[in-house]
């Protein structure tokens, strides 16, 4: 299959799917808790690099992503991110990067990180959904561009074609800023 093609049917089983548990619940579960504007919430997780702090990353423009070992648009969308942003900014003094497994332990991240050595960003996880609660109750890829001030510049649910590209122009943007 087309790999562009198999982007738009997943994003069209997302939007599915969102429609039917929006209105089987009663609730639009996949709202996010947060918008552009807000204070990053402050998380903390462990990872492949020792522990993640938000808070420690104080200064920089900073991109979490929350993601899962089994979700196809994750999948889809982790070559992008591996090479429209981390190889392009992971060498600024500026610049941070997480991506953060929703509900998945240790060893499942280390194990898909094993199979996936592409990868080289760096993982965590987050095995009882304390940081992504922060953010939204259901619903990944999610993904957020934070400035040197802690406040979202980028967040975005679900992968689009020109997602990626979208993520980049935030940091560039946030980069620019003092």
């Amino acid at each position: 299959m087309n790999p562009r093609r198999f982007v738009v049917l997943a994003n069209f089983a997302l939007l599915i799917f969102t429609l039917l548990a929006s209105c089987k619940n009663g609730t639009d579960q996949y709202a996010a808790r947060t918008k552009v504007g807000d204070r990053m919430p402050a998380i903390s997780v462990d990872g492949t690099s020792g522990t993640f702090s938000l808070a420690a990353e104080t200064g920089k423009v900073v991109v979490v992503n929350f993601w899962a070992t089994w979700c196809g648009p994750c999948q889809i969308e982790m070559p992008e991110l591996e090479k429209r942003v981390w190889q392009k900014y992971r060498s600024s003094p500026d610049f941070a990067f997480i991506a953060i497994a929703r509900e998945q332990d240790e060893d499942t991240v280390l194990g898909f990180q094993k199979t996936h050595p592409n990868f080289t960003f760096p993982f965590a996880w987050d095995p009882k959904r304390e940081a992504y609660a922060l953010f939204a109750a259901g619903g990944i890829p999610r993904t957020y561009v934070v400035d040197r001030h802690g406040i979202i510049v980028y967040q975005g649910l679900g992968f689009e074609s020109d997602a990626v590209g979208e993520v980049d122009r935030a940091i560039e943007k946030a980069l620019a800023q003092k």
